[in-house]
Formats: C-alpha cells, sequence, structure tokens
C-alpha cells in the first residue's frame, strides 16, 4: 500500500485528476449566504434570552445562579445532541438534518413564553439547544466539506453570520420588548423568522451542496492516501482541540450568561446600555473570516495559543478595569473577535482536519459536545463563583486562568497528523 505525506496530498488535491467542487463558485457563494443567513437567526435567538434575563429573572423570581443556569442550560441541548448528530451526518442527508433541527429550536423558542415553572422553562431551554446543536453540526459539517480546500476561512464566513446574528439580536430583542412592553414578544419573532428561513433553505439549497464528500468517498485509494493520517477517531490531536473546546465554552459562556446582569447590578448601566455592549460581543464575530485566514495561513496551533493568551487578559479586563459603557462595549467586541473569530473558527477546522474525511461529521459532534457541554455549566459557575468571591476573582478564575490550560493544549498538537490547507 502506498503511502503519500500531507504535502503529497495537498499537490494531488490541486491536480486536474483531483476533485472539483459540484457547482461554479458565483451558485456556491450563494447556497453559503443562504446557509449564514440560517445560522445568523440561530445565534439571534441564542442571545435573545440573556438580553431579557433581568425581566425575566423579576418574572419568576430566579436567584442569580439558577438565571445563570437558565440563560446557558441551552448549551447542554447543544452538547447532547453534538456527537450523536456527528455520527448522523456521516450516515445520512446533512439538509434533512439542519431542516429539522431549524423546526425544533424555533417550536422551542416559541414554547419559552408559556412557561410557568423552573422545570418547563429549563426543558424548553435545553430543547431550544438541542435544535440549535443539530443545526450546527449539519451546517459546520456541510460547509467544511464543500469547501475542504480553505474550510477555515469559508467556516470563518459562518462564524460571521453568527457575529451578525450575536449583534443585531439582542438588539433587536430589547427593542421588540420594549415596544411591545412585555419580555414574551421577541421570542414570538424569532421563532417565527426560523420557521420561515428552515422553507428557503428547503427550496433552494440542493442536496449536492450539503452532502459533498470532501477530498475523497472511503474506499482503498483514499486510505492509502490518507495513510499518515491515525485510523482512529479519538487520537492525540482530537483529544487536544477537545481541551481547547472545553475551555472555550467555559471562557465565552462564563462570559455571555451573566454580562448583562453584571453591567446592570455591578456597574449600573441601564438595560438598553447592557443590550448595546452585549451585542459588540457579535460584532466581534464578523472578524472570524480573517480568524479563517490566519488558521489556513499559519501554524493552526500558535494562532489558537495566541487567541487564548488574548481573550484571558480580555476577560480579567472586563470585570476588573473596565467601567464606560464605550471600554465595555470594546472589550465584548474583543471577546467575540478573539473568541468566536479565532477560536471558535479555528478548533472546528483543526478538529475536522484531525480525522479523515469520512469522519468529518464526528469531528464537528466532537466540536459541539465538548465545547457546550462545558458551556451548559459555565453560567452556573460564574454565578457561584460570584457568590464566594465576587465579580472579580470569579472573572480571574473562569476567564483569565481557564485559558492558561488552553494554551497549553495547543503546544501539545502533533502537526504532522492534520489534513493540509491550500496555502495563498
Amino acid at each position: 500500500m502506498t503511502t503519500t505525506t500531507p504535502e503529497t496530498f495537498a499537490a494531488r488535491a490541486k491536480s486536474p485528476g483531483g476533485l472539483t467542487l459540484r457547482y461554479s463558485l458565483a451558485l456556491s457563494i450563494v447556497f453559503l449566504v443562504i446557509m449564514c443567513l440560517a445560522y445568523a437567526i440561530n445565534a439571534a435567538d441564542r442571545q435573545i434570552f440573556p438580553t431579557l434575563l433581568p425581566a425575566i429573572r423579576q418574572a419568576f423570581g430566579y436567584d442569580l445562579k439558577v438565571a445563570g443556569l437558565m440563560s446557558t442550560v441551552f448549551t447542554l441541548g447543544l452538547a447532547v445532541a453534538g456527537i450523536p448528530t456527528g455520527y448522523i451526518l456521516d450516515r445520512t442527508s446533512r439538509k434533512a438534518i439542519i431542516l429539522i433541527a431549524m423546526v425544533i429550536y424555533s417550536a422551542f423558542t416559541l414554547a419559552t413564553i408559556y412557561a410557568f415553572g423552573f422545570w418547563d422553562m429549563l426543558f424548553y431551554r435545553a430543547m431550544t439547544g438541542v435544535g440549535e446543536g443539530m443545526q450546527m453540526a449539519g451546517l459546520f459539517a456541510a460547509i467544511g466539506a464543500y469547501f475542504y480546500q480553505k474550510r477555515s476561512f469559508f467556516i470563518g464566513w459562518l462564524i460571521l453570520s453568527y457575529g451578525a446574528g450575536a449583534f443585531l439580536g439582542p438588539r433587536a430583542g430589547a427593542l421588540i420588548s420594549q415596544s411591545a412592553g412585555n419580555w414574551q414578544t421577541p421570542f414570538i419573532w424569532f421563532a417565527v423568522t426560523g420557521f420561515v428561513l428552515a422553507a428557503i433553505v428547503l427550496m433552494l439549497v440542493p442536496k449536492g451542496f450539503t452532502e459533498s464528500e470532501g477530498p475523497g468517498k472511503a474506499g482503498p485509494v483514499d486510505e492509502a492516501a490518507f495513510a499518515y493520517m491515525p485510523a482512529n477517531l479519538w487520537n492525540r490531536n482530537v483529544i487536544m482541540g477537545s481541551i481547547g473546546c472545553i475551555i472555550l465554552g467555559y471562557v465565552l459562556y462564563g462570559y455571555i450568561g451573566l454580562y448583562t446582569t453584571y453591567l446592570q447590578s455591578g456597574l449600573k448601566f441601564p438595560p438598553a446600555d447592557a443590550a448595546a455592549a452585549l451585542s459588540f460581543f457579535g460584532l466581534g464575530g464578523l472578524l472570524s473570516f480573517v480568524g479563517g485566514w490566519c488558521g489556513d495561513r499559519f501554524p493552526q496551533h500558535w494562532v489558537m495559543a495566541i487567541a487564548f493568551a488574548v481573550l484571558a487578559a480580555v476577560g480579567y479586563s472586563i470585570y476588573n478595569v473596565a467601567t464606560t459603557l464605550e471600554l465595555q462595549s470594546f472589550l465584548s467586541f474583543m471577546v467575540g473577535a478573539v473568541g468566536s473569530g479565532f477560536v471558535f473558527v479555528n478548533l472546528l477546522s483543526f478538529l475536522q482536519r484531525s480525522v479523515r474525511p469520512k469522519m468529518v461529521g464526528r469531528a464537528s459532534g466532537i466540536f459541539l459536545t465538548t465545547l457546550f457541554g462545558a458551556a451548559s455549566t459555565a453560567g452556573y459557575l460564574m454565578g457561584a463563583l460570584v457568590g464566594n468571591f465576587g465579580w472579580g476573582t470569579a472573572a480571574l478564575i473562569e476567564l483569565t486562568l481557564f485559558p492558561v490550560i488552553g494554551i497549553v493544549a495547543m503546544l501539545l498538537v502533533n502537526t504532522k497528523q492534520l489534513i493540509p490547507v491550500k496555502k495563498g
């Protein structure tokens, strides 16, 4: 059996005999834009609950720890859906999973307004996360496989759409809530929008785009081409990437879960200013295509290690240095730019590059389960730390010291066992 190195595989992928995209570049971009719109409403949907959390907390009488749990428990649904959906994606239609997922999270977003207690609200929030996780796994697998030669860059554009949704979601939610005079109406608007976008994906995006098999199909020839890659799913790089995902989950959602609560209770910001500051997190995510380009152009593990270091400094500054709306907005932007735009994008593509093409769906599932499994308890942990030590020390522990573990994991990556990217 003939083996090849990452360098010879890259040459083979560019050769006239290599696989080409099924559609023209222009048409492929049209399909990508539709998928980005579908992901943008996913992002906006998940931001609406923490934005309106002070009003919801008052209506239900939640204490700080329970409020933090409610704000981030949807990530438990994302985690639960991740690995099972990944296995299903490697065996069935990605488009079908994406559509089913959009219907699920839109339906349970609507159900949120009918909650009457702790347990049903917890269930609705978790099920919203299940749908969002299924959609994310499907989108990540589809885009990563179709644009495999530049997967970090194009996944970056997908995350950019997340940033747009996360930027507009809090602002739109706060505006709708203020106009309607209640916290329920925004959930109705977001649910209906999700149903409409699901119909658009159904009608306009073909399976030829969503079901791409990447650099090759499973078989003897491809097994030879990827002999330098580990045959098993849980290899060293997947484990290091999973550790990075766990750390990112605690950092991002430790920040997101109680951020508006901190601004309103700790810094005495009015609700509109708190929502505006949170929205800059989404604006920072608009730089994700830059983070993706850097991951394709430079050693990816170093890109992530440096980003983790910056994220640690920013997390500390939010709760220990900044007191003005302008500085809080800038730091919130930096969390989105570095956390979503660099670490999130590159961890996802890194995990896909760490396995053979036939396992790309499972790699996407691992990404979701590890990241959002940690995120599901991030808000609760942040609330507990605040209760015991105050906001500043809580941020030092969860948002500054945790990223050091992520840096160490990135330094232990085996760069010789990664599918290469096309430079330039």
